[in-house]
């Protein structure tokens, strides 16, 4: 299986005045839910699926008092999640305030397994457009290969699948 992505367009105001770009957006294949992977942890492990959901409950309890504490949580090849503030610009830091932030937010790191098989991971282009993102040498924008409807009308990926397939 691979990521599926649509092209988007942008307009931005440069040096040489308002220009478009082209991105590549992720387009979501649905969701799993924290039942579905307690399901299948209990299935291909040796621990009940009730005891599996009671430390699922347990780590996000823990994790969400560790990172009210301040401290970053590293869940070991999972990745790390660290508290990421957002606040008001102020002009000396003397006058700072606690009032000027404004949202504490999640930020999370990915750990090497995460960050390995997305390096590998297969790409699909969602629908093929004919609007101004469309290269015409065989590319895409970014200077990739693009993905070309096959027999059956839908896209090719551009890299082998890593063999999961998924729930």
């Amino acid at each position: 299986m691979a990521i599926t992505f649509k092209v988007k367009e942008q307009k931005l105001a440069t040096a040489r005045g308002e220009q478009t770009f082209c991105y590549a957006k992720a387009i979501s294949n649905g969701e799993t839910s924290i039942e579905q992977l307690q399901k299948l942890i209990a299935k291909i492990s040796a621990i009940s699926e009730g005891d599996v959901r009671s430390v699922l409950m347990t780590l996000t309890h823990l994790v969400s008092l560790e990172l009210a504490q301040g401290r970053i949580v590293s869940l070991g090849e999972l990745g790390r999640l660290r508290v990421g503030l957002k606040s008001k610009g102020g002009n000396a830091k003397e006058k700072f305030r606690t009032q000027n932030i404004q949202k504490a937010r999640v930020i999370f790191v990915p750990g090497s397994l995460i960050k390995d098989s997305l390096l590998t991971a297969s790409f699909r282009r969602a629908a093929v457009g004919t609007g101004k993102c469309e290269a015409t040498n065989g590319t895409t924008p970014s200077g990739g290969a693009k993905s070309e409807p096959n027999s059956n009308g839908s896209a090719e990926e551009d890299k082998p699948s890593n063999g999961y397939t998924g729930l």
